[in-house]
């Protein structure tokens, strides 16, 4: 093997055990929590957020949902989007105050639940809180979500498509 090839390979195998060793060093679960003021009352904020059917029309990751049948009490659904396919469950669900949607995924490289909290804001409008509760098993994959992607950057997204959202309404 030529002598630079040799220093690729041992380079890129450097890097694969900085990006092992620094992952296997972090915890596999973290908690994303952003809290933002919404000009609408909870009932239209929780409206939107339950309206899993029509969330295609105004976030930006979203390219369709699909409602699938419930599991007892729990609704069901499948969003289709950037990242692909991921199937949620609705697991806990108090109208205009809380709503818990978990991955029903098994097999995923993580998982996790949003958790959502409305509650009347000072002045009017809603102050709505979300948190997302994940886990990500894999070193690598958690050592590249931690680092460049940013835990709370699917959370910041969603809030702003709905900040976006309810401002047209």
């Amino acid at each position: 093997m030529p002598r630079r090839a040799l220093r690729v390979v041992l380079w890129l195998l450097g890097v694969f055990v900085i990006v092992i060793t620094c992952g296997s060093s972090m915890p596999r679960e973290h908690i994303a929590m952003e809290t933002v003021v919404l000009p609408a009352a909870p009932e239209a904020v929780y409206a939107a957020v339950r309206d899993v059917e029509s969330q295609p029309s105004w976030r930006s990751d979203l390219k369709r949902v699909e409602v699938l049948p419930d599991k007892g009490d729990r609704r069901v659904y499948r969003e289709i989007g950037d990242d692909g396919a991921t199937t949620f469950e609705i697991t806990d669900d108090v109208a205009n105050e809380r709503l818990v949607s978990e991955m029903a995924d098994p097999g995923r490289a993580f998982s996790g639940r949003w958790v959502f909290q409305f509650a009347p804001a000072e002045g009017g409008g809603t102050r709505l809180t979300l948190t997302e509760v994940g886990d990500v098993p894999n070193p690598a994959l958690r050592f590249f979500a931690a680092t460049i992607f940013g835990w709370e950057g699917s959370t910041k997204r969603y809030l702003a498509d709905l900040q976006a959202h309810l401002a047209k309404s």
